[in-house]
């Protein structure tokens, strides 16, 4: 009887072997995790190097990024003030690392986990460099892209140093998600499944939507590309690329690969 009352016991302690879950191979791991996206505030936090390496480096050579509307309104907000704009930077940082102790508390978040997003993050942009300049060369056979067709070198009549490039590759990684996929591309999807689209059409239409818009803006405006053929698919191509990515394994992702592609076609090329 008393060898009962114990077994009853540890397994309401959750001590039985019988009544614990199964454990997971580490192959059913690993599947699960490059199956399933990585959450808002952890992708947020995440992308905290990639948002600082843009911020601190426009403070030193007053660069902006095209898609970057929020830079320039804090610094007007701040009445130009670059020690006002620096300190918020920083707060907004603070935050973010506030952010990275919470998740690291409810042990959400593991020192090794920007290493495992950075290097997943390298695989993705290879397979984006390696894709979609072939499906742009099918649709456009006769188009003849050059690396300054895609990510131009040149800013205000000279060619970019190592240093802008770096940070204008994290400013295009960070703020071309966050408008594109992010904003643009996730809040249409959710527009549309509020107005009753089933969620794949939703995704679809959405990610077709923002793709044309996300290539296009690149078009616009006093600093804004000639107009070829060629450039624009390419483009548009690479906005359904990262919608995808955006949508199956999260901001971080989406934002490190961007980047890294961005930073290979401006020093590998």
């Amino acid at each position: 009887m008393a060898e009962r009352k114990s077994d009853r016991v540890s397994a309401e302690r959750g001590k039985d072997p019988s009544k614990r879950p199964p454990a997971k191979s580490a192959r059913s791991k690993t599947l699960t995790r490059l199956t399933t996206p990585y959450d808002a505030l952890t992708s947020l936090v995440l992308t905290l190097p990639v948002f600082l390496v843009y911020h601190l480096g426009i403070v030193v050579m007053d660069l902006r990024n095209g898609a970057d509307f929020v830079t320039g309104n804090l610094i007007r907000l701040l009445s130009l003030s670059v020690w006002g704009y620096l300190g918020l930077t920083l707060a907004v940082a603070g935050g973010l690392a506030g952010a990275v102790y919470f998740l690291r508390k409810k042990n959400h978040l593991h020192p090794r986990a920007i290493g495992a997003v950075i290097g997943e993050s390298v695989v993705w942009a290879a397979l984006m460099w390696l894709l979609v300049g072939w499906a742009t060369a099918h649709i456009v056979p006769h188009a003849w892209l050059l690396p300054e067709d895609i990510a131009p070198l040149q800013i205000g009549g000279r060619t970019m140093g190592p240093l802008e490039r770096l940070v204008m590759a994290a400013g295009a990684g960070f703020y071309e998600e966050l408008v594109f996929r992010v904003g643009l591309f996730g809040g249409l999807s959710w527009l549309f499944v509020w107005r009753g689209v089933p969620k794949l059409r939703s995704d679809l239409a959405a990610a077709l939507i923002s793709c044309v818009v996300f290539s296009a803006i690149h078009y616009v405006g006093p600093l804004g590309d000639d107009f070829a053929l060629g450039s624009f698919v390419f483009r548009a191509l690479s906005g359904l690329y990262l919608c995808a990515l955006f949508r199956f394994r999260g901001f971080a992702v989406a934002v490190y690969a961007h980047a890294l592609y961005d930073v290979a076609v401006f020093f590998l090329v």
